[in-house]
């Protein structure tokens, strides 16, 4: 019988390799980290900041004296920042309800992704076209919710929004002036449609957007707040 020639031995190796449990295995495990890792990078943040503000709720509750027994023996602390007390004071925004208070990056062409991702790694971008605080019209402020490319703080900053009702209190700082606006009401609209930049408004007005649901670009979420005149 002859030997089986070097070709024939090297292709039924191969073909015992391709077959081999193990490297399905290991294919399923690259796989199946990869999608972890996607899962981690995508909704890790959202988990963050969604575990952060049910944390500063709690500490908000237990901590603000009510005149029940229990605020007799825990000091009154109040946590409600209002604006007066943020840390981006000359450039930001300040949302008590869901203890938001990020820097605002002014001017952004939300057409340039260049120029938006660069203001997104730095906080919240304020579209260039619309109206700056004071001056009418309305203002249209933007971030992700999540999304794999941004791993700050900023990636989930906005996911919030979706726990805003009317009448909770909205603070822009520009220029290190503070305006106060308070929110009218939140809706959810398809990526293309911008009806809001085209509408006029009575009173001066801004619009918060961030995708929707987080993680995802299916839809964005808008929430509408007016400005109130001290």
């Amino acid at each position: 019988m002859k030997p089986a020639k070097p070709a024939a031995r090297y292709q039924h190796s191969r073909i015992q390799w391709l077959q081999s449990p193990i490297l399905w295995l290991s294919i399923a495990a690259v796989g199946l980290l990869s999608a972890l890792l996607w899962l981690l990078l995508t909704f890790g943040p959202v988990v963050a900041v969604e575990a952060k503000y049910q944390y500063r709720r709690l500490f908000s509750t237990v901590f603000t004296g009510d005149g029940s027994l229990r605020s007799l023996f825990i000091p009154n602390i109040s946590v409600d920042i209002r604006g007066f007390n943020a840390t981006n004071t000359e450039n930001g925004i300040v949302i008590p309800a869901i203890y938001l208070d990020e820097p605002v990056i002014y001017n952004v062409n939300p057409n340039d992704s260049e120029s938006y991702l660069a203001a997104l790694r730095q906080g919240i971008a304020h579209a260039s076209s619309t109206a700056f605080p004071d001056t009418g019209g309305i203002g249209y402020y933007f971030a992700h919710s999540s999304a794999p490319e941004f791993r700050s703080q900023f990636n989930a900053v906005f996911y919030l929004l979706g726990k805003l009702e009317p009448g909770d209190e909205i603070f822009i700082w520009h220029q290190g002036e503070r305006f106060e606006y308070q929110v009218t009401q939140s809706v959810e609209v398809d990526p293309e449609d911008t009806y809001f930049l085209q509408q006029e408004y009575a009173t001066e007005t801004i619009v918060l957007q961030t995708c929707w649901p987080p993680g995802t670009t299916l839809q964005r979420k808008l929430v509408f707040a007016e400005r109130v005149y001290q």
